[in-house]
């Protein structure tokens, strides 16, 4: 018979539970943070798009002129 040591009983992996107790909750705010990333992501580019339209409607209209060397 093989003598038993101490060390037969470790093992690598840590004791973890698989599932958290509270997973449900885990992402509860995160349709929030979508939602404001949609928000601020549509009046970035509107204003991105409003001033680019401005700078086209002048260089159409022949206020600003572009001059080449």
């Amino acid at each position: 018979m093989r003598a038993r040591d101490d060390f037969d009983d470790l093992r690598a992996e840590r004791d973890m539970p698989t599932h958290y107790r509270n997973e449900p909750n885990r992402f509860a705010g995160l349709w929030k943070q979508i939602a404001l990333g949609i928000i601020v992501g549509y009046g970035v580019l509107g204003i991105v798009s409003a001033v680019a339209w401005m700078v086209i409607a002048r260089l159409m209209l022949g206020d600003v002129s572009i001059t080449l060397p």
